[in-house]
């Protein structure tokens, strides 16, 4: 795992709900961030990330103190996979790390946009969950990927990039930051890489530890057909439905204290390519749901719950429809042995809830 960055900022506005997704509505109120302006491309470069597919062991270099001109690194180790998804159009890196005093299980959520050619890049961990700002840019020519986002390093603004490139033909990285719109750099962070056997001990293979509510999304992995029913008016009096159709595929990672889903819908005039990462946090015994479209993008904030001792799991977020708050809630639960969906929303603080959509799983064999 590389992508890695320390401390982030988070302010709340309202978010746009994702009127028709796999997982369709946005959590907690939203954080505010800058998206960088990312040069325009028009090379086609879904297939990029293709020289990273597989395990990894991973050696790392990680500057002492950043942006006081210091010259001291220290060095941590750990594993690294990454798996595709969306036929290459998306991937998932999941790592862990350790040095001199904490372990870190790491992650990022790489999604291609077609239109604009570009890649935006998602990191978390197992503390932070995925927070923003994303990570946006594209590959050259030469395999030489930047990717840049604006953020803050200890209050100070700052531009930070990340540098894919290979060396000796295996995956290298480095994350710099500027403090001067990019005219100057100082990397504080660079990884290295090694390819190794998927039988070998590593993020690939591990066991998350015993805990209470780590294991309650096991009953979704696996490969399925899913039937869903949208509600096309919500808040008002009408009864149309409309359905959609279409595959979905769930699997762990983190030893199965997270998972991923990626999936197709097939509705009325459009075609639509889903993804939930879902991540359990020990402390809290809570999960965040986070879920996207490649054509939108990530959604921020997620949804956050846990499974009842029924066996049902409320999930719930803040969000607004047609200019208005909302509280939106996703329940899982199993409906004659088969994962079941439902998405409410709710626009007196939870007191009465409309169902907006279903989606009934089916497993293939």
């Amino acid at each position: 795992m590389n992508e890695i960055r320390l401390t982030r900022v988070k302010s709340p506005i309202t978010t746009l709900l994702l009127a028709v997704t796999l997982l369709g509505a946005s959590a907690a109120p939203a954080p505010i961030y800058t998206p960088y302006p990312a040069a325009p491309t028009a090379r086609d470069g879904r297939n990029d990330f293709n020289f990273a597919y597989g395990t990894w062991r991973t050696h790392y270099r990680i500057l002492k103190d950043r942006l006081v001109g210091s010259h001291q690194w220290y060095r941590c180790h750990g594993t690294s996979v990454f798996r595709p998804f969306w036929g290459g159009g998306g991937n998932l890196e999941e790592g862990d790390m350790t040095c001199p005093n904490r372990s870190i299980g790491l992650m990022t959520i790489r999604l291609y946009d077609a239109q604009t050619h570009q890649w935006t890049l998602w990191w978390g961990t197992k503390k932070l969950g995925i927070p923003p700002p994303p990570q946006v840019g594209h590959f050259d020519a030469n395999s030489v990927g930047d990717f840049y986002s604006y953020d803050t390093w200890k209050g100070t603004p700052v531009v930070v990039r990340y540098h894919w490139t290979k060396v000796n033909g295996n995956p290298h990285f480095e994350q710099g930051f500027s403090t001067d719109g990019g005219k100057s750099w100082e990397i504080n962070w660079i990884t290295d890489t090694e390819r190794v056997s998927s039988l070998s001990r590593g993020a690939w293979n591990a066991t998350a530890p015993g805990g209470d509510g780590h294991n309650g999304f096991d009953f979704l992995i696996g490969t399925w057909r899913t039937h869903s029913m949208q509600l096309r008016y919500p808040f008002s009096d009408s009864h149309d439905w409309f359905a959609c159709d279409g595959t979905s595929s769930v699997r762990p990672f983190w030893g199965g204290s997270a998972d991923i889903e990626d999936g197709d819908l097939h509705c009325p005039a459009q075609h639509i390519a889903a993804v939930t990462v879902r991540l359990y946090d020990p402390v809290t015994h809570k999960w965040s749901l986070y879920s996207g479209t490649q054509k939108r993008g990530l959604a921020l904030p997620p949804q956050v719950g846990k499974f009842g001792a029924g066996g049902a799991g409320d999930f719930f977020g803040l969000d607004t429809f047609e200019g208005k708050p909302i509280v939106v809630r996703y329940r899982w639960a199993q409906h004659n042995g088969n994962p079941r969906f439902e998405e409410a929303f709710s626009a007196d603080k939870g007191k009465a809830w409309q169902t907006v959509w279903t989606a009934d799983y089916e497993r293939v064999p």
